[in-house]
């Protein structure tokens, strides 16, 4: 049996190129919303580490 693979998008930034390997990329972006708001809603710990991540990027340090 073969192994499934997940759906990968490759973007470039730069010299940089960045592939991203998930199956999530196929969602639309309401679907992709929904999805991670019912992760947080069942307090899904990797996607909460995600979120105080993000937060913490545009918090003013002093």
């Amino acid at each position: 049996m073969e192994e499934k693979k997940p759906y990968a998008k490759t973007y470039k930034y730069g010299n940089t190129t960045v592939i991203v390997h998930s199956d999530l990329l196929k969602l639309t972006d309401e679907e992709r919303y929904e999805y991670f708001e019912e992760q947080k809603r069942l307090n899904n710990s990797v996607i909460m580490e995600i979120v105080r991540a993000i937060n913490n990027c545009y918090r003013k340090y002093d």
